[in-house]
């Protein structure tokens, strides 16, 4: 009885030793880097002007902003009719504003065919890019997940250039923005 056991004990360990080993799995590979230019549904959808500016920004900065609840804001501050900087972030650095077009032209950040005119926006923050006369204030509602691109004029005239669904970017967009206004308690206080 003892031969018997020893012999299954030693063809049962024979084939687990000759079994061949499994490989490990390989890591995922890296993602793909950020665009550095607008992909094919960024430049169908957001208007000419509007990648212009951003492409040719000599100064981008981040603003925390309100609804003036219908009063006239101060022109200086104001963003259209019905939106006012308050709080002004630092500028970015060039790091930091490659990430921000990086969001900006990949098509997977947004939801194109997605309705944005159920969600009451409320906005939160403003990235504004300043390219020669031309500005174009990215303002974010982080409740509805919505951008809307307004164009400013000289003469502070606004115009709005597309509002789109942003809700696959907005964690990496309110975490960019939470960086750039951090001395700022709302824009700390958002999620």
């Amino acid at each position: 009885m003892r031969r018997v056991v020893l012999l299954l004990a030693l063809v049962v360990a024979s084939i687990s030793f000759a079994a061949p080993k499994k490989k490990p799995k390989a890591p995922p590979p890296p993602p793909p880097p950020p665009p550095t230019s607008p992909m094919p549904k960024v430049e169908e959808n957001l208007s000419e002007k509007v990648l212009q500016v951003w492409a040719n920004a000599t100064k981008v900065q981040a603003w925390r902003v309100m609804s003036t609840g219908g009063v006239r804001p101060d022109p200086t501050k104001a963003i259209g009719s019905e939106w006012t900087r308050e709080a002004a972030g630092k500028e970015l650095s060039a790091v930091e504003l490659a990430t921000l077009r990086g969001l900006l032209y990949d098509e997977k950040m947004y939801r194109f065919d997605q309705d944005v005119s159920k969600c009451n926006f409320v906005p939160d923050v403003s990235f504004q890019a300043l390219s020669g006369v031309d500005t174009v204030e990215g303002v974010i509602s982080f409740k509805c997940s919505q951008v809307v691109f307004m164009l400013g004029k000289p003469g502070g005239r606004w115009l709005p250039s597309g509002s789109f669904d942003v809700k696959p970017a907005r964690a990496k967009l309110l975490e960019l923005a939470k960086a750039m206004l951090n001395t700022d308690a709302p824009t700390q206080n958002l999620k």
